[in-house]
């Protein structure tokens, strides 16, 4: 596993010149739907700390900008959980909506936004009152979220319309809505907030949309039932998980071309980027592990042994 060799060095810095607040490693949160739990990986020691119940087949997840909280949509207790990191507890549980599946937060971490699957909108949450307080009607079957860098916009994909639409924050209307790939679900949005790659599951390829005018740039094939896709090494480097491939595709921006297939675990299906830019976590869904890839060397450096069912879905790890 990566950066083990330091670990012993790195406790001895730590104690003897930082508070454990400013050294702690950033946790990997892993939702297993069919274990009803959240595994929680110490991504610097390599390994599950805890095991946190949630009940509700925990599907989604989405790490608050402070750290501080942690969102997991509940599709079977038609909401979402929220978890204290520093309790590594469930201290609440959301209504939110049947098709309760996407989830993510604001950059300011004032709103939560959870896609409903089967009512074909998305659910407005205040973060604070953990109320509704708005519904915005989208394309069918939403899936994917992310919020804008600058927390302007949020994206959208539609599995059931083979579409992804682009909401204003500000006004929580639906902007434009562009047409990409068969059954789009996960997507990712570039750190400039100018590119987005959707994963279609159907059409085995993604789509690269240009984020500002809302218009296709370029379609990437890629390998069998593509799910999620995640960023590293300063965007130069997109990861997408084949589900029935057993493999992770990795796709070089700027020419846009697959340049390596990583063979990972059976059912690859979240995918995360490490705060380090470098390390990207893969949950495997039928071996029940998470997948450590070294973007740079394109190596698999660990296999992490977790819960039943590791799904994963969206941003779930803290920074």
């Amino acid at each position: 596993m990566f950066l083990s060799k330091y670990r012993v060095v790195a406790m001895v810095v730590a104690t003897t010149l930082f508070s454990s607040s400013v050294v702690a490693a950033p946790f990997a949160y892993i939702s297993n739907q069919l274990g009803d739990s959240v595994s929680i990986i110490d991504t610097q020691l390599g390994q599950v700390v805890d095991t946190v119940a949630v009940a509700g087949k925990p599907a989604g997840v989405a790490v608050a900008p402070a750290g501080d909280k942690v969102y997991i949509s509940t599709p079977e207790a038609k909401g979402f959980a929220v978890l204290d990191v520093k309790k590594r507890a469930i201290v609440a549980a959301v209504p939110v909506s049947e098709g309760a599946l996407g989830i993510a937060v604001a950059i300011d971490g004032q709103r939560i936004f959870v896609a409903d699957w089967y009512n074909n909108k998305v659910d407005v949450v205040d973060a604070k009152s953990l109320k509704v307080i708005n519904t915005i009607a989208v394309g069918k079957s939403p899936s994917g979220l992310m919020v804008s860098p600058d927390n302007h916009w949020l994206f959208v994909a539609n599995r059931l319309s083979d579409s992804v639409s682009k909401i204003d924050l500000n006004s929580l209307t639906v902007i434009k809505t562009v047409n990409v790939g068969s059954h789009p679900f996960g997507l990712t949005l570039d750190s400039r907030g100018e590119r987005i790659y959707v994963a279609n599951v159907q059409s085995n390829d993604v789509s690269v949309i240009d984020a500002k005018r809302m218009v296709p740039i370029a379609t990437v094939k890629v390998k069998t039932l593509p799910y999620a896709t995640a960023l590293s090494l300063n965007d130069s480097r997109l990861l997408v998980t084949n589900q029935d491939d057993g493999s992770v595709s990795v796709i070089d921006t700027e020419s846009l071309h697959e340049i390596a297939v990583l063979e990972v675990g059976n059912k690859p299906e979240g995918i995360n980027t490490h705060p380090d830019d470098r390390h990207v976590y893969v949950a495997n869904w039928f071996d029940n592990t998470v997948s450590v890839i070294d973007a740079k060397t394109l190596k698999v450096l660990d296999t992490i042994k977790t819960g039943k069912g590791s799904r994963a879905f969206g941003q779930f790890i803290g920074h």
